[in-house]
């Protein structure tokens, strides 16, 4: 197993743990639990998101407004890196690709201080009922981003508020649309995995 896991990237768990090798490893496959139960709810929030943003977006400024729109080079990158994507795919070129193929970095930066003027105010604030200050949201945004990066490069989150991740999910979700924050908290399994884990995660 320790090979498997490589030393450097298991050693992260025993240092967490104070060297018991043992707990260590339960650490390691708590994390793989914890990461799997957010996979949903990131989901959902993610994909919520940008459909959102898009449709806002499209009515403001047409079906290929990651063109027109006034976006940083930063979107703009990560546009030309939906394209080409695309492209090697050998898939057709539609916004509906395009969207898909952005990540979730290309959203939050939507909400940044650069753009409350020309999006936040204009249009983008409408994704959110009630309309909470586009500061918060970035913020809230930007953790949830770093949640799912490292969830994604399978590194720890045993170590983070988690409870605190999960609630900013669903406050995120509650804002975008009620019903599919209800379909989360239905079916999610991080409360239970939590639960379940809440002693041993006090231990760290």
């Amino acid at each position: 197993m320790r090979r498997t896991i490589s030393p450097e990237r298991f050693g992260t768990y025993e240092r967490l743990a104070d060297g018991d090798e043992l707990a260590a490893f339960y650490l390691y496959t708590l994390n793989a639990a914890l990461g799997s139960a957010f996979h949903g709810p990131l989901q959902a929030l993610e994909v919520a998101l940008r459909n959102s943003v898009h449709a806002l977006m499209t009515a403001a400024e047409g079906r290929a407004w990651y063109d027109t729109a006034p976006l940083h080079e930063t979107q703009r990158a990560a546009i030309r890196g939906a394209r080409q994507a695309l492209r090697r795919e050998r898939k057709p070129e539609t916004p509906g690709g395009i969207i898909a193929s952005t990540n979730l970095g290309f959203w939050v930066g939507l909400f940044a201080k650069r753009y409350d003027a020309s999006l936040w105010r204009p249009v983008l604030h409408r994704a959110f009922d009630p309309t909470p200050a586009r500061r918060r949201v970035h913020g809230q945004l930007d953790r949830v981003r770093t949640l799912r990066n490292r969830i994604a490069h399978h590194e720890p989150i045993v170590q983070r508020n988690l409870r605190a991740d999960y609630e900013t999910i669903l406050w995120l979700l509650d804002l975008l649309s009620s019903v599919k924050a209800a379909w989360v908290r239905h079916y999610s399994r991080v409360p239970d995995i939590l639960r379940a884990s809440n002693t041993t995660l006090h231990r760290f």
